[in-house]
C-alpha cells in the first residue's frame, strides 16, 4: 500500500501542477481579454476626446475669424458692406474666381470690391439673387491701383496666368522715382473707384529689372490665402451722408 501511495503521489502532484497550469493559463487569457477590452475602451475615449478638442479648436478659430470680420465691417463707416460665406474656389489657366452665398437680394452688384481682414480678394463680376461670382486679384483680367506703403509711390498690380499657379500676382508698374525692395507692402490707392484706399494687396517677394535698371515687374505674394477663404466682406458702395 505504501509503495502504491509513493508511486501515486508524484502522479497526483503532476495532475495538480497541470491543473494549476491550466487554471493559470485560463486566468491569464481572461486577464488579457479584460486588458484588451479596457484598452479598446480607453482608445475609443481618447479618440472621442481628440475629436472634442478638434471641434473646440475649430469653433474657436471660426469665432475669431467672424470677430475679425465684424471688426472690419464696423471699421468701414463710409461704405455699405455685406458679409458672405465662400461656397467654392475655382483656379485654372483660364480663371481665378470664388463664389459666395450672397447676391442681389443682399444689395450686391457687379463691380463691388471684396475684402477680408487680411486684405483684398477681388471684384464681383457676376450676380444672382442669392449668389455672386468674384474674380480674384490673381486673375489675368484684374488690375489694382496701388501705393507702396513704405514710400507712398504709386503703381499697378495685375493678375498673371503663370504667377497665378503659385498664388501670386505682379507689380507691373511703379513710379520711376519710387525705389522698391523685397518685403515692401503694397496697398490699394483708391484710384479707379473700385477698391477703397488703404487695404493691403500683398508684399513684394522678388524684383526683376532690365539692363538699364528699370523695373520690368515685381512678384507679389497676396495677403489673402485664397485656397482657405471661408468668409469675405463685400463693399457695396459709399454711404450717402
Amino acid at each position: 500500500g505504501a509503495a502504491v501511495k509513493t508511486v501515486a503521489a508524484p502522479v497526483q502532484t503532476g495532475f495538480s501542477y497541470v491543473a494549476g497550469g491550466v487554471k493559470n493559463a485560463c486566468t491569464f487569457i481572461w486577464d488579457m481579454r479584460a486588458y484588451k477590452a479596457d484598452n479598446e475602451e480607453l482608445t475609443a475615449e481618447n479618440m472621442r476626446l481628440k475629436q472634442i478638442n478638434r471641434d473646440t479648436a475649430s469653433y474657436r478659430e471660426e469665432n475669431e475669424r467672424l470677430q475679425e470680420l465684424l471688426d472690419l465691417k464696423e471699421s468701414i463707416t463710409d461704405y455699405s458692406t455685406v458679409a458672405a460665406r465662400v461656397i467654392s474656389y475655382s483656379s485654372s489657366s483660364a480663371e481665378e474666381k470664388i463664389e459666395i452665398n450672397k447676391g442681389t437680394v443682399a444689395g450686391i452688384s457687379v463691380g463691388n470690391a471684396v475684402i477680408t481682414p487680411d486684405g483684398i480678394v477681388g471684384q464681383v463680376t457676376e450676380t444672382g439673387l442669392n449668389y455672386s461670382v468674384v474674380t480674384t486679384i490673381l486673375d489675368s483680367s484684374s488690375a489694382i491701383g496701388i501705393r507702396v506703403s513704405r514710400t507712398g509711390g504709386s503703381g499697378l498690380v495685375e493678375g498673371d496666368n503663370e504667377l497665378a499657379q503659385n498664388m501670386q500676382c505682379k507689380l507691373s508698374f511703379v513710379d520711376r522715382s519710387t525705389p522698391i525692395i523685397v518685403g515692401d507692402i503694397v496697398e490699394s490707392s483708391g484710384s479707379g473707384d473700385v477698391y477703397p484706399a488703404g487695404f493691403i494687396v500683398g508684399s513684394i517677394t522678388s524684383v526683376s529689372a532690365d539692363s538699364t535698371g528699370n523695373l520690368k515687374y515685381a512678384v507679389i505674394d497676396p495677403a489673402v490665402d485664397f485656397g482657405n477663404l471661408q468668409e469675405v466682406l463685400v463693399v457695396n458702395g459709399v454711404i450717402s451722408g
